[in-house]
């Protein structure tokens, strides 16, 4: 009889250990699949519309030089607001070169790099300009058009066919040596423009109770 209740507290100790061990297995399995139900994702190719908190441009930035920016438009996905407008997004200036003679324009690439919710909750992206940045200028072929106008007219003044033709040549000569000694437009993005950029790579973001 000793033995036979011996043998039994045994199996009913192993099937209360089990009764306790198990449960603590199985949520320990869970946990990681509810970590990751707690996550947003935003995947690649996503547009994001930005507004320039400070001003960079080809004439006066540098390669490596940082930048802010903020979400313009919030970033929606399956009718949740996982980006709201207003988030901090830093950038970092990839290539920058001046105007130059010739109407050379001026250069410049960037990247964004950086989602700032706070001072301790950051999130890397890889975000790239959707349209390239284009210089503003006038048009370069002004100077050549006008000058050459400018010298027929003198030609027909004088009197003369072959003047007149000379008076173009020589004023689209004229034209064309101004047109080479003017520089051309420089790059720049005001505090306040927009630009849209889009994900080379997915971003998990943060849950935040917006």
């Amino acid at each position: 009889m000793d033995s036979k209740f011996g043998t039994a507290k045994v199996f009913a100790y192993l099937i209360l250990l089990f009764v306790i061990v198990y449960p603590l297995r199985a949520q320990s399995r869970v946990k990681p699949a509810k970590q990751a139900d707690s996550i947003y994702r935003i995947p690649v190719g996503t547009h994001i519309r930005l507004r320039m908190e400070s001003e960079i441009g080809s004439k006066f930035s540098t390669v490596n030089d940082t930048f802010l920016a903020r979400v313009a438009v919030p970033v929606v996905i399956r009718d949740v607001t996982v980006l709201p407008a207003g988030v901090l997004v830093e950038g970092r200036v990839l290539e920058s070169s001046p105007a130059g003679l010739g109407s050379r324009d001026g250069r410049m690439d960037i990247r964004m790099e950086t989602l700032k919710f706070s001072d301790d909750v950051n999130r890397s992206i890889d975000g790239v300009p959707v349209t390239p940045f284009r210089a503003k200028h006038s048009g370069r072929w002004l100077p050549t058009i006008g000058g050459s106008i400018l010298g027929a007219a003198v030609g027909f003044a004088v009197g003369s066919a072959p003047g007149a033709a000379i008076g173009a040549g020589l004023g689209a000569g004229i034209g064309a040596g101004a047109s080479y000694s003017k520089k051309g437009g420089n790059i720049r993005l005001k505090e306040d423009d927009i630009f849209e950029i889009e994900l080379k790579k997915e971003v998990v973001l943060p849950v935040l109770d917006y």
